[in-house]
C-alpha cells in the first residue's frame, strides 16, 4: 500500500513553478522576460475590458435619462429681439423626444455664430442633474453705420459696426440715428472686421460715446480723405484732424485724438466759437483753428 502512494506521487506532474527551477539560471530568467509580460498584457486588457462594459452602461443610463420629456422644464432659453426663441430652437434641435446626451451643443453653437455675425456670443449651460439646458443669446450693439449700397431696386441698405470692428446686418429703421463710416472702398464684408482708416474712425465713435465727450453728436465720420479725417456734428459743425497727427504716436494710440476732441469740447462749451456753422481743424497738439475766421485756439 505504501508503494502504491509512492509511485503515484512520483507520478503527479510537477507544477510549473518546479519546473522552472529545474531549467538552467540563463534559461530561467529568459522564459519569466516571456510570460510576466503575457500575463501582465492580459491583467491590463482585462482591466479595461471592465472599464469599458461600465462606461458603455453608465452611458446607455445617461442617454436614456437625457431625452426630453418636458420641454418647459428641461429647456430654457433667453432670447434677443433678432434671434428669437423658436430660432434657437431650431438651431439646436431642442423638442420634446430630442436626447441633449446626442446633441453637439460646441458644434451648433460655432455654426451659428459664422452665420449670424449679429449674434456676439451663446452660452450653453447643462444641468446634469435636472436632465435639462439653458441657452443665452447675446447680440452685437451697433455703433455706427458702414458701407452704404443700393440694391437692383433702388433701395438702400446699410451694414453697421460694433465696437470690436465687426460688420453686421442690421434693421435699417433702428440704426437711423447711428453716425456713418464712410470710407473710399470697402475694407470689409459682413461678418468681418473693419481694418485700415476705418477703425479711426470707429474709435472716433467710441470716444463720443463717453460721458467726458458726449456732447459731440456725430452724424458722419470720413475717413477717405488722404490728408483730414472728417467728422460732422448733428448740429452741422465740421471736425478735421490731421492724419499725421492724430497717428503721431502709433495706430493704436488715441491719446492724440482725445486731446483735440477734449480741447474742441471746451471751446464749445465755454462759447468761445463765433456763428452757428464752425470747422474745427486740428492740426498739431494745442492747435485748433475755427473756421471762417481763421482764429486760432490755444490752451
Amino acid at each position: 500500500m505504501k508503494h502504491n502512494k509512492a509511485i503515484s506521487r512520483s507520478r503527479r506532474p510537477a507544477s510549473l513553478k518546479s519546473r522552472l527551477d529545474e531549467l538552467p539560471r540563463s534559461k530561467r530568467l529568459a522564459v519569466k522576460g516571456i510570460l510576466l509580460p503575457i500575463a501582465l498584457a492580459a491583467v491590463v486588457s482585462g482591466v479595461f475590458f471592465c472599464a469599458y462594459r461600465t462606461y458603455r452602461k453608465l452611458l446607455d443610463i445617461c442617454n436614456s435619462q437625457s431625452v426630453v420629456i418636458d420641454e418647459t422644464e428641461q429647456i430654457k432659453i433667453h432670447a434677443t429681439p433678432h434671434f428669437s426663441e423658436a430660432n434657437i430652437r431650431e438651431s439646436f434641435g431642442l423638442k420634446n423626444g430630442c436626447n441633449l446626451a446626442m446633441i453637439d451643443f460646441r458644434a451648433k453653437r460655432e455654426q451659428i455664430l459664422k452665420k449670424r455675425p449679429l449674434l456676439s456670443d451663446i452660452t450653453i449651460t447643462r444641468n446634469l442633474t435636472r436632465k435639462s439646458v439653458t441657452i443665452t443669446a447675446e447680440e452685437r450693439r451697433p455703433v455706427a453705420r458702414i458701407n452704404y449700397k443700393r440694391n437692383g431696386a433702388g433701395r438702400e441698405s446699410w451694414l453697421v459696426v460694433d465696437l470690436d470692428g465687426v460688420v453686421f446686418d442690421y434693421s435699417l429703421n433702428d440704426s437711423q440715428m447711428l453716425p456713418v463710416i464712410k470710407e473710399s472702398a470697402a475694407s470689409a464684408e459682413k461678418g468681418e472686421k473693419i481694418s485700415g482708416k476705418a477703425l479711426w474712425g470707429l474709435r472716433l465713435t467710441e470716444l463720443c460715446m463717453s460721458r467726458e465727450l458726449s456732447g459731440i453728436h456725430l452724424s458722419e465720420i470720413d475717413v477717405s480723405n488722404d490728408i483730414y479725417l472728417i467728422a460732422r456734428t448733428r448740429d452741422y459743425n465740421s471736425i478735421e484732424l490731421l492724419w499725421s497727427y492724430i497717428t503721431e504716436h502709433g495706430t493704436h494710440n488715441t491719446g492724440n485724438m482725445r486731446d483735440a476732441l477734449m480741447k474742441i469740447r471746451h471751446i464749445i462749451n465755454n462759447g468761445l466759437k463765433v456763428g452757428h456753422y464752425q470747422t474745427f481743424i486740428v492740426t498739431g497738439k494745442n492747435r485748433v483753428t475755427v473756421s471762417p475766421h481763421d482764429k486760432e485756439y490755444s490752451r
